[in-house]
């Protein structure tokens, strides 16, 4: 038996249909060729074992011939391929094993599960609860019951005071709802929201100003605060409140903490430093004497759970002191802005 090489591509239309295959199987590899050997027929696999023992090489050009006629054959009278859960089922038994395939592929399926009214968790609360409120109540009980319980909560709050209890009653009451009322309530609801829930990316307000300001000089800040007061006082407060806030105080050098540390009880000082980062209570800490410091942290360590809004009030107690130390000129914030010294 002498050893050959498939003709080119000029001659490839006249090879045996055992050369084909044989040509193919040369082309795609042991491991696919092996699987394909298995399925032939005796004889056919025969003739083609035959032709690969005497094949010494396949042309690129004859390669290439054979995988569009293969192609061609495979693909160009069939419909649809067919994916979903069953394939995908086989392709990862296959792939890993009964086992590993069956867990990957529930994992994976866990994964593209998308939670019923998720679009409401990117909108306005105010506006969500505007929409709702138009809405029967049972809808309304549908759409809160699958929204995470924070967002439910702020919905909840911001409805009338009658709606917010019979909303409550239905939530309450209803053991389950079917995947089809759901969807039917989730399309209604998500056709409704385009036209009243508008996502906009907010460049102005009060808080963006006070942050502008914070930037700045203190001589200028409190020109532009002076004259916004005269033209608006209500307006130039509500500025005020966003103009610093707790973690500002990280803009304070040594000798300004260590006058504030004075000023501020304890207690209030063990609540505001429990949901600060490392690094502003290690400035605190910098800042005192090391029996204080460490007093401080055992305060803190013993406190207990405590509630956000306590954390918050004693957060804004010491902003009140910064604020009236920075005007009494004690205490000197470093904002960034020039002219600060003449």
């Amino acid at each position: 038996m002498t050893e050959q090489a498939l003709p080119a591509a000029a001659t490839a239309v006249r090879l045996t249909g055992a050369q084909r295959v044989a040509a193919l199987m040369i082309t795609i590899g042991t491991t696919a060729a092996a699987n394909v050997l298995s399925r032939l027929t005796p004889e056919l696999a025969e003739k083609v074992a035959a032709e690969i023992l005497i094949t010494r090489s396949v042309k690129p050009a004859v390669r290439d011939q054979v995988l569009e006629e293969t192609y061609t054959a495979l693909f160009s009278h069939m419909t649809d391929l067919q994916g979903g859960p069953q394939y995908a089922l086989e392709l990862f038994v296959e792939a890993f094993g009964e086992k590993k395939g069956m867990d990957l592929l529930e994992r994976v399926s866990a994964s593209q599960i998308r939670p019923p009214f998720d679009f409401l968790l990117r909108a306005d609360p105010m506006q969500v609860a505007q929409l709702l409120e138009s809405e029967h109540p049972q809808t309304t009980a549908i759409v809160l019951a699958h929204l995470e319980p924070r967002t439910a909560a702020r919905i909840l709050t911001l409805l009338d005071p009658a709606l917010q209890v019979e909303v409550a009653r239905r939530i309450a009451q209803t053991d389950q709802t079917t995947p089809e009322a759901v969807a039917v309530v989730e399309e209604g609801i998500s056709r409704r929201i385009s036209s009243v829930v508008q996502e906009s990316t907010k460049v102005g307000g009060r808080k963006p100003l006070a942050q502008v300001l914070n930037q700045v000089d203190r001589t200028t800040e409190r020109q532009i605060l002076g004259s916004l007061q005269e033209l608006d006082a209500e307006l130039a407060d509500e500025v005020r409140k966003f103009m610093f806030v707790f973690e500002d105080i990280a803009l304070l050098d040594d000798r300004s903490m260590q006058r504030l540390v004075r000023e501020i009880d304890t207690k209030d000082l063990s609540l505001a430093l429990r949901n600060v980062d490392d690094a502003l209570k290690a400035k605190f800490f910098a800042n005192m004497s090391s029996r204080a410091a460490e007093m401080l942290k055992d305060e803190m360590s013993v406190g207990g759970q405590v509630r956000i809004k306590n954390i918050e009030e004693a957060q804004g107690r010491i902003v009140e002191i910064v604020k009236r130390l920075e005007d009494a000129d004690e205490i000197y914030i470093n904002r960034g802005g020039e002219g600060e010294f003449a």
